[in-house]
């Protein structure tokens, strides 16, 4: 009696793990089937995604085909949209790649809004503007044809202020000299006496001309073409220029008396013409010439 009661026990446990394993089995069937389509509607979406962004790509393409003001923008923003592209689309799908995707495509979506703000901006300004060169141009080229000849006095009358406001020196004389020891000066004209050359000349009162320090450049050339002096060079809007010294003054618009000693190396003191210019920057505003015996 024992043994058909412990029998019954058993066949009743029996059918019950068998009936927790056919849920079990059915249960991790339908969590697998569910797991399944999860990675389905994930990949789906994930091309979806790429998909859109391929296509916002192309809409970059098209506007940067057309040469818009914002090309530079344009082209960065596509190559983000293709880096992004191509380094998920490497990646196994899954929810934090998903999450990701998501993210980067609102901001694209947020900055392409901003970009079509821009561009639509920029094409009614294109627009305003054609229209205005159309009613405009006529009357433009009309304007332009009647100030032609005031133009060409205007530009007359700035030369002849340009010139009036030019510092030319007046006076302009070089001399050979003898230097004692003292630092007494005495004017010769035979070479094998002459320690320097000096000159000496005036600038005019002109209250046109530009008052302050200025700088003009002393030229001394010996009968053997050699600059007496420094002998350096300075280049003024490409033309190089060697010169012997700079003569630096204080011009206050009145007149002044300059005297410059050129220092001159023995050797260069020689019999015949010397030939001495002054440069106003890269202009040549006086010259005169000497003779040694």
């Amino acid at each position: 009696m024992a043994q058909q009661k412990d029998n019954r026990i058993f066949k009743v446990l029996l059918a019950v793990l068998l009936l927790v394993l056919i849920g079990l089995g059915v249960w991790s069937y339908s969590t697998y089937q569910e797991n399944e389509g999860i990675k389905v509607a994930l990949k789906d979406e994930k091309a979806q995604i790429q998909k859109e962004l391929e296509n916002i790509s192309t809409e970059y393409s098209i506007e940067i085909d057309k040469g818009n003001a914002l090309n530079a923008d344009l082209v960065d923003a596509r190559d983000r949209i293709t880096r992004l592209v191509d380094s998920v689309g490497k990646l196994e799908t899954d929810v934090r790649v998903l999450s990701r995707m998501r993210a980067e495509l609102s901001n694209i979506r947020k900055e392409r809004d901003l970009l079509q703000d821009r561009i639509h901006t920029l094409e009614i300004v294109n627009q305003n503007l054609s229209k205005v060169n159309d009613s405009t141009l006529s009357a433009l080229n009309s304007e332009i044809l009647k100030n032609q000849d005031q133009n060409s006095t205007i530009e007359n009358m700035n030369a002849n202020m340009a010139r009036a406001a030019a510092l030319v020196p007046t006076n302009f004389e070089p001399v050979g000299i003898i230097v004692r020891s003292s630092g007494k000066q005495i004017e010769n004209d035979r070479a094998r006496r002459v320690d320097d050359i000096k000159v000496c000349f005036t600038l005019p009162e002109n209250p046109l001309a530009s008052t302050g320090v200025t700088s003009f450049y002393l030229q001394v050339i010996n009968p053997d073409n050699n600059v007496l002096g420094l002998n350096k060079k300075q280049v003024f809007d490409g033309q190089e220029l060697t010169y012997s010294k700079i003569v630096q003054f204080n011009y206050k618009g009145k007149e002044l008396d300059l005297c410059e000693v050129v220092d001159a190396n023995e050797d260069n003191i020689i019999k015949g013409r010397y030939r001495v210019n002054l440069y106003n920057g890269p202009i040549r505003v006086s010259s005169n010439e000497i003779t040694l015996r």
